[in-house]
């Protein structure tokens, strides 16, 4: 698990439709991410009435999401919460069904790499009602869905009823705004109907109240269930932590302090008082890492782990190991803290001791698991106090073996002298955090792989300007005016490797043969040849075929966009990219209307935003 290491990485980086009256107030979403009560719900419930000729009423339950929110459509995609309704006529207590438009396709906010449906505005649920009904009857419905806006998510649940007798002349239904979206529905079978039952179902958030369990440990005498318990076995875990195969990378950095020595020319140095001066301030490194861990956690409420649920943190946590192996193999020197063997003659001693305190613990702890686990289960469902307490224990075990050296610095006579062997076991080290970045990589979402490999090869360009393109002969301004060029290349590309990418469908239509012929000489047409594995296509997305670009120039030439995809083989897709005189991608190109449709403008390879813009004057003239 490479969980601690996020604290580093912390650090750097509609109008309403209303047709009655809302009668009852939303409660508060049922969710440990509490909304305060003086906030107005971010989702609005009303009421219209109308009458269908030969089929009776329908009632609709319009959902209005506050401005900036948005709510997962009730076939959410890829992620998400559905928003269901549970519709009940009053006073018979009979279950209506609810038929749901489609949501909005997009990418999701929080997981760039999946497509989800929203429901973005003022959106209408249509709620069936069967005949004959008396007079007087009326509607009873809880919604619950998850609120979104672009930096937190309320899991709502909302209930809300109406009466006949508030709508007693309700008009047609086909003289609505929302008739030709239910007509569709009910003609072409879409949407999704619900028969509810009157049962309440859980809240999203909420578990059943008949999940309560009483669990058994099959050793129940070493179950952490006290800080009592808690407290040794931190120490225990956090000193073995020394041991395991993954702190051959560390060993670099805690050999440098064991081997540590008097600055070269300095007079009357006490050997040991350097020795113990790093240790200490190694191990306070080490604890200072566990306790900021602690306090993030039980702060946030946050489960071990979850930070890594977020592709930035993950992201940045490969950039930054990926740099650090860098920095062993050679190509730059780090500031502040090497991680060669020569660091220890730094200019600031004690600054460098405790970084390298902070780093070891990074490059420790992917062997935390099979030792904290139990510890951490109890942990954190305590008080902060107490996640705080047992953290602290954790890196005091850690961190033990230095404060002995500190406490007895003679004992450095049995670490081996230095010699060839120290510059062979830096470059195992540098081997080491490379696997750790591949491991990193492996976990982030399938989407970001390419960005994320883009924003690497743009950190290894720039600690190579670091390296190569500075020096000691330079001046200060010089030397770090380069210095901070690169570092804001590598943090541009990280920037761009983590913007969202626009969803597939924004602006575009999918590819088929027989749509393409129907199209063909009547419409404008754009065709777009991309695929997932074509990072030169994914290139021109992100900066020329953008959503705004797109919309500003379909509203000057009023094209249809297909994109043809072809990730997968696709024979169609390919006999198509050959009539267009290509074997290879990206290709864009143009067809005019009628009968100079049999002569599109082609566009290859790499092109920019004016070059498609005077592609699409010389094929669909001037424009508006």
């Amino acid at each position: 698990m490479f969980k601690i290491c996020a604290i580093l990485l912390l650090a750097l980086i509609p109008a309403q439709f209303s047709a009655l009256p809302l009668r009852a107030q939303a409660p508060a979403p049922a969710s440990v991410l509490a909304q305060p009560e003086s906030q107005p719900s971010p989702v609005a419930l009303s009421w219209e009435l109308a009458t269908v000729p030969g089929r009776g009423n329908v009632a609709v339950l319009w959902l209005t999401p506050a401005p900036g929110y948005k709510t997962y459509g009730n076939d959410p995609g890829e992620t998400g919460l559905p928003t269901r309704v549970q519709a009940v006529a009053t006073p018979q207590g009979v279950p209506l069904p609810v038929l749901y438009p489609p949501g909005k396709s997009a990418r999701d906010l929080f997981e760039p790499d999946k497509t989800v449906n929203v429901y973005a505005g003022p959106t209408p649920v249509f709620i069936l009602l069967p005949e004959p009904l008396p007079e007087g009857y009326g509607v009873d419905a809880r919604v619950t869905l998850l609120a979104c806006s672009d930096s937190s998510c309320w899991p709502l649940s909302l209930e809300n009823s109406f009466s006949s007798r508030e709508a007693p002349n309700p008009p047609r239904a086909d003289s609505r705004p929302w008739w030709p979206l239910l007509e569709s529905l009910v003609n072409s079978g879409g949407g999704v109907v619900q028969a509810t039952t009157g049962e309440p179902e859980a809240a999203p958030g909420e578990a059943p109240e008949q999940w309560s369990f009483t669990p058994r440990s099959p050793h129940p005498a070493l179950e952490v269930d006290s800080i009592l318990k808690a407290i040794p076995l931190a120490l225990l875990a956090g000193f073995l932590l020394n041991l395991m195969p993954c702190v051959l990378p560390v060993a670099c950095l805690k050999l440098s302090g064991l081997l540590a020595t008097c600055r070269e020319g300095e007079q009357n140095c006490d050997r040991h008082a350097v020795i113990r001066e790093h240790n200490i301030y190694f191990a306070l490194g080490v604890v200072l890492y566990f306790t900021g861990l602690a306090l993030i956690l039980g702060l946030a409420g946050l489960a071990w782990g979850q930070l890594f649920q977020h592709p930035g943190l993950i992201l940045g946590a490969a950039v930054v190991l990926f740099s650090m192996g860098l920095s062993l193999f050679g190509v730059f020197h780090l500031p502040v803290v090497d991680l060669k063997f020569a660091s220890h003659h730094g200019r600031s001693p004690k600054a460098q001791a405790l970084v390298t305190g902070l780093l070891a613990t990074l490059l420790a702890t992917p062997c935390s698991g099979p030792f904290l686990g139990g510890v951490l289960a109890w942990t954190l469902m305590q008080p902060v106090p107490v996640v705080m307490a047992v953290f602290i224990g954790i890196g005091v075990g850690m961190a033990s073996p230095y404060l002995a050296l500190a406490l007895r610095p003679e004992l450095v006579r049995f670490v081996p002298r230095p010699g060839d062997w120290m510059t062979r076991l830096e470059k195992i080290a540098g081997f080491v955090i490379m696997a750790t970045v591949l491991y990193f990589l492996s976990i982030l979402p399938a989407g970001l792989l390419l960005p994320a490999l883009a924003a690497l090869l743009a950190t290894a360009v720039a600690c190579h300007v670091w390296g190569a393109w500075t020096s000691l002969n330079q001046s200060a301004l010089t030397r770090w005016s380069i210095r901070a060029v690169a570092l804001a290349f590598a943090v541009a590309a990280c920037v761009w490797a983590l913007s969202p990418p626009a969803p597939k469908d924004a602006g575009w239509a999918a590819f088929s043969p027989a749509a393409f012929d129907k199209a063909l000489g009547k419409e404008y047409l754009l065709l777009d040849f991309t695929a997932d594995w074509c990072p030169t296509c994914k290139a021109l997305e992100k900066t020329v075929l953008t959503p705004d670009k797109l919309a500003s120039l379909r509203a000057r030439y009023g094209f249809t966009a297909m994109r043809v995809d072809l990730t997968r083989e696709d024979p169609a897709a390919m006999a198509l990219l050959r009539a267009l005189g290509s074997a290879s991608i990206p290709v864009a190109a143009l067809f005019p209307k009628g009968e100079g449709a049999r002569s599109p403008v082609v566009l290859r390879d790499i092109f920019t935003a004016s070059q498609l813009e005077r592609a699409m004057g010389e094929a669909f003239g001037k424009g508006k």
